[in-house]
C-alpha cells in the first residue's frame, strides 16, 4: 500500500500542479472579450484500427509529474493510437494564466486541457472550449456519477469528460468517539456539537474537536457551500441571480462563526488554515470531525504520516435536521479546445484517459477519484482503494460550487465576506447582503461587455 500510496494525487497536489488557484485579479484583467458561438464538435469521428493518429502531435500544458504516471499514460496512448503528447511543463499556479492567454491569441497553441468545473461557464462564454456533445454517447452519460456530469455540462450542453471526480467526505475519528462513549454519529448539527463539546469535556482531543479550512481562499467556498446546503441555503437562481443571503445560507455562516466564539469546538487557527493544516491535524490525532478530498482513508492508514492508522470512517455530513447532508465536490475534467487543428486525436485522447477504462488504470495506479459509477462497484477498484463504498453514499448528496462564467470575481468577494463575519467585522446577514450586493455588480459587469 505505501507504493501505491505514494503515487496517489490528491486534488489539492492536483490544483497546485495545474494551477488552478490562479489570482482573481488575472481573471478580472482577463474579463472574456464578446462571445463568439460556441464552438461545436464534429461529427462523430470514426476512428480506424492500428495508430489512427500517427504523425500527430497533441499539445497541452500541465505542472510537473512527480509520480511520473502522466508521462506513462501519454506513451501508452502513443503506443496505441501513434499520435505524441508534448506537455508544456509551468510552474504552481501559472497554468490558468499561460492557457488564458493562449485562447486569446487564437486558442490553438493547446489541444486539449484540464478543465475544473468552476471555469466551464467561463470558457464556454468566451468560446474557448469544444462542445463535445454529439460525442458523449449516452451509454456515457448514464454512467457517470451525476455532480461529475454537472461538471462539465453547461446549459445543457457537454464541454468536457470527468477525469478527477472528488467531492470533500466528511471524516471521523472513531476511535476518539468510543472513548468519549458516543455510539452513533451525529446526523444533526446541534448534535454534532454537543459531541465535539463531550469530547473536549472528557480530554479525548487536546482541546478542540474539530477544525477547517477557513483561511481567505477557495477553500473556505468550498467549505461554506457544503454547510450553506446543509442549512436548506441556495446559491443562485436559474438566472445567475444570488440567493446566498437567505436564510439558510445565514444560519450556515452564523453556525460557523458560533463554532469558533460560542461553541468554542472549532480550532481559531482555521481562519488562517488550509486543507493542509486540516490534514496535519487530523493524522495528528488532535481533531476528530474535518472534511477531506480524495480517498481519505488512504493517508489517514498510512503510518508513514498518520497516527491514527485504522482509527477513521467516513460518513454523512450532519445537516440542520438530519435530513439534508451535503457535501461540496470539485470536479475537474479533460477538455479539447476550440481552435485545436487535431480535434478527432484530442477527443480519442480524452476517451483514453477519461473514460472508464482511463479512469480504472487512474483510480488504481495513481489513486484518482472516478466519475464512473460502474466503477464504484469493481472489484478491483474496490479491493485498490479503501472505504469507497462508504465514500459512494455521500457522493448521492454533492453540490458543485455555483456555475457563473465571472466565478473566480465572485469568489473572491464571497471569501473576503465571509472571514468579515468569522472575524466579528459584520453579522452573517450584514457579510452576506453585501456579498450579494457586489455579486450583482459583477454580474452586470460581465453581462455588460457580454453587449
Amino acid at each position: 500500500m505505501d507504493a501505491l500510496s505514494n503515487k496517489r494525487i490528491s486534488r489539492r497536489k492536483m490544483l497546485k500542479l495545474l494551477g488552478a488557484g490562479a489570482t482573481a485579479a488575472y481573471v478580472a484583467a482577463c474579463a472574456p472579450p464578446a462571445a463568439p458561438a460556441p464552438a461545436e464538435a464534429p461529427k462523430a469521428p470514426a476512428v480506424s484500427k492500428g495508430k489512427p493518429f500517427e504523425g500527430i502531435t497533441l499539445n497541452t500544458l500541465g505542472g510537473p509529474d512527480p509520480t511520473g504516471w502522466e508521462a506513462k499514460e501519454n506513451a501508452l496512448f502513443e503506443e496505441k493510437y501513434g499520435a505524441k503528447v508534448n506537455v508544456t511543463t509551468v510552474p504552481y499556479g501559472e497554468q490558468r494564466q499561460k492557457l488564458t492567454t493562449a485562447f486569446m491569441t487564437g486558442g490553438s497553441a493547446y489541444d486539449f486541457f484540464v478543465i475544473d468545473c468552476i471555469e466551464v461557464p467561463e470558457y464556454v462564454e468566451a468560446g474557448w472550449v469544444l462542445d463535445i456533445t454529439d460525442w458523449v454517447t449516452d451509454e456515457m452519460k448514464q454512467d457517470l456519477l451525476p455532480f461529475a456530469a454537472d461538471g462539465m455540462m453547461y446549459k445543457g450542453r457537454w464541454y468536457g469528460l470527468p477525469w478527477i471526480s472528488e467531492w470533500k467526505s466528511f471524516v471521523y475519528n472513531e476511535a476518539h468517539l468510543e472513548k468519549a462513549g458516543i455510539s452513533e454519529l451525529a446526523t444533526t448539527w446541534d448534535q454534532f456539537v454537543k459531541d465535539c463539546q463531550t469530547l473536549q469535556e472528557k480530554g479525548v482531543v487536546p482541546k478542540y474537536a474539530t477544525a477547517w479550512s477557513w483561511l481567505q481562499g477557495e477553500a473556505i467556498i468550498c467549505d461554506f457551500v457544503a454547510l450553506a446546503v446543509s442549512f436548506g441555503g441556495q446559491f443562485f437562481d436559474e438566472d445567475q441571480n444570488p440567493l446566498f443571503n437567505g436564510e439558510g445560507a445565514v444560519n450556515a455562516l452564523q453556525f460557523m462563526r458560533d463554532t469558533i466564539y460560542e461553541y468554542k469546538i472549532t480550532n481559531p487557527a482555521s481562519l488562517t488554515w488550509s486543507e493542509r493544516e486540516v490534514d496535519d491535524a487530523a493524522y495528528a490525532g488532535d481533531i476528530s470531525y474535518f472534511l477531506k478530498w480524495g480517498l481519505p482513508l488512504i493517508p489517514l492508514n498510512n503510518p508513514e504520516i498518520s497516527k491514527v492508522v485504522g482509527q477513521c470512517q467516513i460518513g454523512l455530513l450532519p445537516s440542520y435536521d438530519g435530513q439534508h447532508t451535503a457535501t461540496c465536490s470539485g470536479p475537474m475534467g479533460l477538455a479539447i479546445s476550440s481552435g485545436s487543428k487535431h480535434k478527432e486525436a484530442a477527443w480519442a485522447y480524452l476517451q483514453f484517459r477519461a473514460g472508464r477504462e482511463g479512469a480504472k488504470r487512474n483510480a488504481i495506479g495513481a489513486g484518482i477519484v472516478p466519475g464512473w459509477a460502474s466503477l464504484f462497484k469493481d472489484p478491483e477498484v474496490l479491493e485498490a482503494i479503501p472505504g469507497l463504498d462508504l465514500m459512494l453514499e455521500q457522493a448521492k448528496h454533492v453540490v458543485n460550487r455555483p456555475r457563473v462564467p465571472w466565478y473566480y470575481e465572485f469568489s473572491t468577494t464571497l471569501q473576503v465576506e465571509l472571514q468579515n463575519a468569522l472575524t466579528d467585522k459584520k453579522s452573517p446577514q450584514e457579510a452576506l447582503d453585501d456579498a450579494v450586493a457586489k455579486t450583482l455588480e459583477i454580474k452586470e459587469k460581465f453581462e455588460s461587455k457580454k453587449g
